[in-house]
């Protein structure tokens, strides 16, 4: 009975273990076609073990260029706002007139000086003029207007030089009338002085051979310093109320300047922030050759002058490889980098600004066109910004 019961313990076991040989190698052979599959997969997509590191590459490769096409977007960005900003600055200066600030200030200065100075001469000969005037009112005073005549003679002598005096008038009134009208004072009293000379020759002229007694010549002769000093004390009043009409006007056009000079500043120191922020981006991109390239014929460069902005340019390179720049003339540039071109400018303008703060942009340039670290948009490089004094 033990016997057949250990028998067919036996018997189960041995069946058991067959089942579980049989599962192992059952297991084995999914995994072993798992693998087979998944090999042919693999040779299917992508034949060439290569292929993956190809991936990557122009996964990179695209990476690359999206990032530089974002780069050159916000250069572009950059750029139009210092455009813009140096329109901004452009448009204030036209519309009110000015070319520089502190030069046009310092003008006005002068001229204000100047015309200072000859209002105080024009009123000095004014009250001279008064003091003349004064006195010889004092003096006809006692001057008596009417004296006995000695003979015809006399009075034939003194119509003769009554005439001649009018005569005289005349061509003085000539002259006058080439530089004044009929209603300036200089003429209104030049044709008082010859009225009075025109009634003394009448007047003698009717008492001649017949009146023992006539006007006093001495009388005559104050009387036409009179008119004289009244005609020069009227031109020296008129002279002194021009200068100050001139004077009015300059104050006026100083006080108009001065103030805009807040509104140019502020607008100027945008130009200056806008450029800072596209100089320094434009380093930053990595987009311009490289800082050792020679400027060549046929490149572009822009000069800019953050104090003077009135100064900048854009120009080009001549056949001979020279520039020419305003205030100091003809420079040569081919060969030299674009900070060693903004050293030479900075020296040489040293002596033309007060504060020769300086710009050298390669605006285009002859870099190959397979370079990849040269941008699409506007070639630029930057020469960097002067310290300046």
């Amino acid at each position: 009975m033990r016997t057949v019961k250990s028998d067919l313990h036996f018997f189960s076991f041995s069946q058991n273990l067959s089942c579980i040989k049989i599962g192992v190698f059952a297991l084995l052979g999914c995994i072993l076609l798992l693998t087979v599959f998944n090999q042919q997969n693999l040779a299917h997509a992508d034949p060439q073990p290569e292929s993956i590191g190809s991936v990557v590459t122009q996964n990179a490769k695209r990476s690359n260029e999206q990032a530089f096409a974002f780069m050159q977007e916000q250069l572009r960005a950059y750029k139009e706002k210092l455009r813009e900003s140096e329109r901004n600055l452009e448009d204030f200066q036209q519309a009110h007139g000015i070319i520089s600030l502190e030069s046009q200030i310092n003008l006005l200065l002068g001229q204000r000086g100047g015309l200072d100075d000859s209002l105080k001469q024009a009123r000095n000969k004014a009250k001279g003029f008064q003091e003349k005037l004064d006195w010889v009112k004092g003096q006809i005073s006692d001057v008596p207007r009417e004296i006995p005549l000695s003979s015809t003679i006399s009075e034939a002598g003194a119509i003769g030089s009554a005439k001649n005096q009018l005569l005289g008038l005349q061509l003085r009134e000539r002259q006058l009338l080439t530089k004044y009208t009929a209603s300036s004072p200089h003429v209104r009293a030049l044709h008082e002085e010859m009225e009075v000379v025109e009634r003394f020759i009448a007047e003698q002229a009717q008492k001649t051979g017949s009146v023992s007694s006539g006007k006093n010549p001495v009388y005559h002769e104050m009387e036409m310093v009179l008119f004289r000093t009244k005609a020069d004390l009227v031109s020296a009043e008129a002279q002194s109320a021009v200068i100050g009409d001139q004077i009015a006007a300059v104050d006026n056009e100083l006080e108009r300047l001065r103030g805009l000079r807040s509104g140019l500043d502020e607008l100027r120191r945008q130009v200056k922030a806008d450029e800072s922020n596209y100089l320094n981006y434009l380093t930053k991109v990595g987009t311009t050759p490289p800082q050792d390239y020679k400027v060549q014929v046929g490149d572009t460069l822009d000069i800019k002058f953050f104090f003077n902005p009135e100064l900048n340019e854009s120009i080009l390179v001549r056949p001979d490889g020279r520039i020419a720049l305003q205030l100091i003339g003809e420079v040569s540039v081919v060969g030299y980098a674009v900070e060693q071109i903004r050293e030479i400018l900075v020296e040489n303008y040293a002596g033309q600004l007060k504060n020769p703060e300086i710009a050298v942009l390669l605006r285009s340039s002859h870099v190959a066109a397979g370079d990849a670290s040269f941008g699409q948009s506007d070639r630029l490089s930057t020469g960097g910004v002067s310290g300046g004094n």
